[in-house]
């Protein structure tokens, strides 16, 4: 398909050229059979010249008839015809001729110089000349408009068939050859490029192959990003597909444990195995429940529907559900912030995400403590932060939260029952409504999460 496309590129850009110069050529010749060569007064001077002294010598040697054999011969050989005037403008020989020759005599014994017919076809010319012997003579020719069948061959195969002309020809050839490759390599490298990046190699880049800056480097870079981004796609979907197996082998690996407690006689170890089974299975049951809402978070199916609620009012009711988890710490949960923000968008999903971030921030808060939920807003923006007293995370980390099945060690452990899949949920819905989430630790210790929905 390359090649193809090459040397279709290639025929077009010779087939321009020859046309235009085969065009260039044509209107060239026909202009010169318009008005011709003889047109210019040097050659035409030297020209009728040379037929001028050739006929006034025969004249003077065999007068009338040595003449006429001269100007029949020349009509026969070139098509020229020639008449020949004396000092006073009379013609010498006893053939008809057209009075605008006379009157071309005439001027030609006036001026001393070549003349042309003021109107109509410039191929009549008439000057005078003077013989050897003194004598002044007017001698007129008349160059055929159209050259006989035989020259006209001739000065076709001359002018188009000739050796400049092939090889300005050649010429061009290797210039639409080099044109044609210039046009057509940068494409070969992107199609090895795309054929590579389909047979599984997602590093595959263009880089600076395609240099410039043209439609077809514009081109490189965009496959070079959408490559980027597909390589991190397939790379977070592995690594979610190995997070959920590791995740999912841990609560397996204890309902084993629990099952073979279960087929025990003792009774009190048969309701402790059923209890762990129980609990494993539903701790199952929310991390699949909650990895199919990240997946079609990620995908965009099934988004709920837009529309305006009182986001203060949402975000006070997540607040009064959390007081009775934190009851069992002796923890609280405070709302302080604005009432009556007006917000739209996907009411499910904010809420989701809230909880989850409200949640988390209870789940790693110290025994006895406040998670604050704070929310202001602007005209452009509405902020919400939710801060606790727990320990914090290295700042390196930070960053990582709100990745699938990321978890820190020590305080955030799997120990804490989470999945973690709670925070990249929260982050895939704020992203959904165009707003960022972020993590940073407080001066004083704990973790303030901070989310920006646009207005």
């Amino acid at each position: 398909m390359m090649r193809s496309l090459f040397l279709k590129i290639f025929l077009y850009f010779l087939l321009i050229i020859v046309l235009v110069s085969t065009a260039v050529m044509a209107l060239t010749y026909f202009r010169d059979q318009r008005f011709p060569l003889l047109s210019h007064q040097n050659f035409a001077r030297q020209a009728v010249t040379e037929y001028g002294r050739e006929a006034i010598y025969a004249y003077e040697k065999d007068g009338v008839k040595g003449l006429e054999r001269l100007t029949v011969k020349l009509n026969r050989k070139s098509g020229i015809r020639l008449l020949l005037f004396d000092d006073r403008g009379a013609p010498l020989l006893r053939q008809p001729y057209p009075r605008r020759f006379r009157h071309l005599a005439q001027q030609a014994l006036q001026s001393n110089k070549v003349v042309f017919p003021m109107m109509g076809q410039r191929n009549n010319l008439a000057m005078a000349v003077t013989a050897d012997s003194g004598r002044t003579y007017v001698v007129a020719i008349n160059v055929p408009s159209r050259p006989s069948g035989h020259s006209a061959l001739h000065d076709v195969v001359r002018g188009f068939l000739g050796w400049e002309l092939l090889a300005l020809l050649l010429i061009t050839a290797l210039v639409c050859y080099f044109l044609s490759r210039t046009l057509t390599a940068p494409i070969t490298r992107l199609r090895q490029a795309t054929r590579s990046f389909a047979a599984g190699d997602l590093t595959t880049r263009l880089g600076d192959q395609i240099k410039g800056k043209n439609e077809l480097s514009e081109l490189a870079r965009d496959f070079d990003e959408m490559a980027g981004k597909i390589e991190d796609l397939v790379g977070s979907q592995q690594r979610l597909l190995r997070d959920i197996s590791h995740e999912l082998r841990s609560p397996l690996t204890r309902m084993g444990i629990a099952l073979e407690l279960a087929r025990q006689k003792q009774p009190e170890a048969r309701e402790k195995a059923l209890t762990r089974i129980e609990l494993e299975a539903e701790r199952m049951n929310t991390m699949i429940g909650q990895l199919l809402g990240l997946t079609r978070l990620e995908t965009g199916a099934e988004t709920p529907p837009f529309q305006t609620f009182d986001l203060s009012q949402l975000l006070v009711q997540l607040v009064e559900d959390a007081n009775f988890e934190a009851a069992r710490r002796r923890c609280q949960v405070v709302y302080n912030g604005v009432k009556n923000i007006e917000y739209f968008g996907a009411a499910e999903l904010v809420t989701q995400a809230f909880e989850n971030v409200i949640r988390n921030a209870l789940k790693y808060t110290a025994d006895e403590t406040i998670v604050t939920v704070s929310l202001s807003a602007t005209e452009e923006s509405v902020t919400i932060e939710v801060s606790d007293q727990g320990d914090g995370v290295p700042e390196e980390l930070l960053g990582k939260l709100f990745e699938p099945f990321y978890r820190v060690a020590d305080a955030r452990d799997r120990q804490s029952g989470g999945t973690g899949i709670g925070l990249a949920i929260a982050e895939r819905a704020v992203k959904l409504h165009g707003g960022t989430i972020t993590a940073h630790n407080q001066p004083d210790g704990g973790l303030l999460v901070k989310v920006v929905l646009p207005l």
